[in-house]
């Protein structure tokens, strides 16, 4: 158990752990934990949590090979989450953010590795012989969604990243920060998103305009300053030259 590595996972609350784990001493571990070849964990943290919590030192696994990549690891931990405890709205849409970019990545990829293809596609006299998937981010936003979901719908994980996104920007007022996190925990105790959405959107721009603002001011200040300062200065007249003649 102790050799099995967790890394960083989108998961962050286990939810009720000793259910499980009195589930697991009284009938067995049903579904074994998997794990990649090397000891990283695949599927099954809060399985592998309540095992730690009954004292185990050994488990039977399963051994995947084949998904080593972050994509693969992050497929796997998503229908892990899909078939046990569902994630939080703020677990979903960081979970959403990453296989979003990693799967643009991927479609970029096979766009440029197809793009140049010699084996032309019949009928096709366009300028790619073989043409990669077209609106990569599009599709992986859709395509994203339904795998954290179920549906293609992705504005509400896009609304709560960009909450999360103002809750860690460093030039936002801490004020404001403090409030979106505030709002986030709502978000996952089950309040609804848009509206909380539409109320940060309103603040963070209420903050930009008050931003400006004190900018303008700062400026019309440092120039009354250096305008005051120029008028204060007497005009210096040359000094006359000794006139000595001999």
């Amino acid at each position: 158990v102790d050799s099995i590595r967790v890394g960083r996972r989108h998961r962050t609350a286990f939810g009720n752990i000793d259910e499980l784990a009195a589930s697991i001493e009284r009938d067995g571990l049903l579904q074994p934990i998997t794990i990649t070849p090397d000891g990283a964990l695949v599927c099954g943290a809060r399985r592998l949590a309540a095992i730690k919590k009954l004292g185990w030192r050994k488990v039977n696994v399963w051994v995947r090979s084949g998904i080593s990549d972050r994509l693969g690891h992050l497929l796997a931990e998503q229908d892990d989450n899909v078939l046990h405890k569902p994630l939080t709205q703020t677990e979903a849409a960081a979970l959403y953010r990453e296989l979003k970019t990693l799967m643009a990545e991927d479609a970029e990829r096979r766009r440029a590795a197809t793009q140049f293809s010699r084996q032309r596609q019949p009928g096709n006299d366009g300028p790619g012989e073989s043409p990669g998937p077209s609106g990569a981010l599009g599709e992986a936003r859709e395509q994203a969604a339904r795998m954290v979901t179920g549906t293609a719908s992705y504005k509400r994980l896009e609304q709560v990243g960009w909450l999360q996104k103002i809750a860690d920007d460093p030039a936002q007022p801490a004020s404001l920060r403090a409030q979106v996190v505030a709002e986030l925990a709502r978000i996952d105790a089950g309040a609804p998103v848009h509206p909380v959405y539409e109320t940060v959107r309103a603040a963070v721009e209420t903050a930009r305009e008050q931003r400006e603002a004190d900018l303008h001011q700062l400026a019309a200040e440092a120039l009354a300053r250096a305008k005051q300062t120029k008028a204060g200065k007497r005009p210096t007249r040359p000094r006359p030259v000794p006139y000595d003649d001999g």
